[in-house]
């Protein structure tokens, strides 16, 4: 057992962020340099390999927060090379109708499981303990990685013009973030993002764990079970996503999906142990799948626009500014929440986060992507 302040768990979350800050960039130009698909596999090992390290750590008698903090920044930077490396493939695979079908599935697939893992995992280790949840998480990856190895499809490599003169990695940066921050919709949709990110991160998932458990004095099972509820919004968000964009407009759709998003870290903290056990259940579960509801309908429709309107030979680098410029402001909202939730307690940390998250679909609104009506023909080389 490990025992840590509030500051020391909210900082995990900067942990596992800060790769993003650090590596997005060039990342996503090295990624536009070759195919994708074994680099997802070799990312899929690397996580598989250091979540192990958790266990192994805690059977030598050494786990501390210095090794979660090193094994998180390991997870960290493979999750932004897979990250970065999937949303470009992807484009590759699909075109038209089934691209939209795909990012909606995948965010099924993907953030489903995120939100159906607290359950489980709060199962796992109320009755075996938290070493042998993190080896079954590991091997998910594993899993992956064998899966993706599977896959049929032979990926065409980056054309490379031999009679070009060779090109600098930060010249092949600036080109990206060029196209990221000049096309008006995506630097819209990157700021509101960003907003999202830093004040999502003061509410971040630790300090919502920290607070149903200290605060709200909810059982492991029970937190876990009222944060995987988000999956049912989730699903419903992810199937509904193309409808209300064919109702309302693709633009409207992104922005209606992200002033919903901060429903969940603002009906938490209005929250309090006096309320009890099932009224506290009823309304979080009631704010969470309201929020992921929203944040399906914005990731669906948002990635799909940005990957239609990239030219191919940007999809990496674009994808990687639109992760720099998104996350750069993580790690920073993980330490103002840390410091926040030391200074002033775990649900002055959720306030600070969700008022902030509010006011996140504001430069959406400037940007003029609600004037985007359908989703656009595939942009060519």
């Amino acid at each position: 057992m490990i025992s840590a302040s509030n500051g020391a768990i909210a900082l995990l979350e900067a942990a596992f962020l800060l790769p993003f800050v650090f590596f997005s960039l060039p990342v996503g130009a090295l990624l536009d340099r070759r195919t994708r698909r074994p680099v997802m596999v070799a990312m899929d090992l690397v996580r598989t390999a250091a979540l192990l390290l958790i266990p192994l750590s805690f059977a030598l008698g050494v786990l501390s927060m210095p090794v979660l903090y090193l094994t998180l920044f390991i997870i960290g930077t493979a999750t932004l090379i897979f990250d970065v490396a999937a949303q470009s493939y992807l484009p590759e695979l699909l075109r038209g109708p089934r691209l939209a079908t795909a990012n909606s599935r995948l965010m099924v697939i993907d953030s489903g499981a995120s939100v159906v893992g607290p359950p489980i995992v709060g199962v796992i280790v109320g009755r075996f303990g938290g070493p042998i949840a993190v080896i079954i998480d590991s091997l998910s990856f594993l899993w992956s990685a064998l899966l993706l190895r599977r896959l049929r499809h032979i990926e065409t490599p980056p054309v490379v013009d031999a009679a070009a003169p060779t090109s600098r990695l930060r010249d092949e940066i600036r080109e990206g973030l060029a196209w990221v921050l000049g096309h008006k919709h995506l630097r819209g949709n990157a700021t509101a993002a960003l907003l999202f990110n830093f004040f999502g991160a003061i509410a971040n998932g630790a300090v919502m764990i920290a607070y149903g458990r200290r605060e709200l004095l909810l059982p492991t099972e029970l937190l876990g079970f009222i944060l995987g509820a988000g999956v049912i919004g989730l699903l419903i968000g992810s199937f509904a996503a193309g409808w209300i964009a064919e109702r309302i407009g693709v633009g409207r759709s992104i922005i209606l999906g992200g002033f919903l998003i901060p429903t969940m870290p603002l009906g938490l903290a209005l929250l309090s142990a006096s309320m009890g056990p099932l009224v506290i259940t009823l309304l979080a579960i009631a704010s969470q799948v309201v929020a992921f509801f929203g944040a399906a309908i914005f990731h669906t429709n948002q990635v799909t626009y940005r990957q239609i309107v990239t030219p191919k030979h940007l999809l990496g680098r674009m994808n990687a500014s639109m992760k720099w410029v998104m996350l750069v402001g993580m790690p920073l909202g993980a330490v103002v929440g840390a410091v926040i939730a030391d200074t002033f307690g775990l649900r002055a940390a959720l306030f600070a986060g969700a008022v902030g998250i509010i006011v996140a679909p504001i430069p959406l609104l400037l940007s003029g992507i609600s004037s985007v009506v359908r989703q656009p023909e595939h942009a060519e080389e």
